[in-house]
């Protein structure tokens, strides 16, 4: 082989290494240790978050002593589990409860009303507690370096008492600026944001799934949408998938152009959403019937320095 044919024959080896490299970018990397150029490392691994409304504390689990919805969790093996509706606990019964699906670390937002919690396998590290002009209050954590915002917008087609916003729609759209301002605008040098929760609104990604789609408000979600997160859920998923109703809640079955509806939502930012590997709304026989709303999850892919 004459020297010319070995230069091109190595030339169109390493073309095909680099093609198969970036033609790969979509395929979930190992966890595991990475060597960088400044002999530093980095360690990958995959975080699983499940945010779920439990209907008013897990009421209708409360009298088996939270045994099936203790199951549940264990079988799901989240990380992060992200609840809406923590009705009746403190941080110290949550904690309890916690301890038994393996989750060491619980901080709640409120012990009164319609409470937001964190129930986690790693420290939580609370940024604060938004409760100021909002309903049911949120929090703002970080955990493993990933920030997670959990809130619950007003559910209401009125206006809660003492407020000046015209209706519902008006409310959760203050409602929404008022977390976005405590969080993605208050801290923009932080990317990786993760936020969850029960939105009680739908999204305009869902329109042409929705019975009279094109009579719905949408303006909770564009806002979102226009501040730079991204829905995983609508993204990763080719046909609508409904959060409610469940079978407890009434759920038969599709009827007409009626197919339910997507009020509970993980939302990712950019960074978020470059390192998301699945997203799911989990659906089976324990969801159908133990609360009004189907859980959200997402597993994403962390660095750690």
């Amino acid at each position: 082989m004459n020297k010319f044919c070995k230069i091109f024959y190595a030339a169109m080896a390493l073309v095909m290494v680099i093609c198969h490299s970036s033609c790969n970018d979509e395929e979930e990397l190992p966890t595991g240790e990475l060597e960088l150029d400044s002999g530093s490392s980095v360690t990958t691994e995959t975080l699983k978050v499940v945010s779920y409304n439990i209907l008013e504390g897990m009421k209708l689990d409360k009298d088996n002593n939270y045994d099936n919805f203790v199951a549940w969790v264990s079988e799901q093996a989240p990380d992060i589990l992200a609840i809406e509706e923590t009705n009746g606990f403190t941080k110290e019964t949550l904690t309890a409860l916690a301890n038994r699906w393996g989750h060491s670390h619980a901080e709640i937002c409120k012990e009164t009303g319609y409470p937001v919690s964190l129930t986690s396998k790693y420290p939580i590290e609370v940024i604060s507690r938004i409760r100021k002009g909002v309903s049911h209050g949120g929090i703002h954590a970080q955990i493993k370096g990933i920030n997670i915002l959990v809130l619950h917008l007003y559910p209401q087609s009125y206006a809660p008492s003492g407020s000046t916003a015209a209706n519902g729609d008006a409310y959760r759209l203050e409602e929404i600026q008022t977390y976005l301002d405590n969080t993605v605008r208050k801290y923009p040098d932080e990317k990786y944001w993760l936020m969850m929760g029960d939105f009680n609104s739908a999204s305009p990604l869902d329109k042409n799934d929705l019975a009279s789609g094109s009579n719905i408000n949408y303006q909770v979600h564009q806002t979102i949408l226009d501040s730079g997160y991204r829905d995983p859920i609508r993204e990763m998923n080719v046909n609508f998938v409904r959060s409610c109703p469940t079978v407890y809640g009434g759920w038969t079955g599709p009827t007409g152009s009626y197919k339910g509806s997507r009020i509970d939502f993980i939302y990712a930012s950019g960074e978020a959403m470059r390192n998301m590997l699945n997203a799911q709304i989990l659906m089976d026989d324990f969801t159908d019937n133990y609360s009004d709303h189907y859980p959200v999850t997402v597993t994403c892919r962390i660095y750690n320095k």
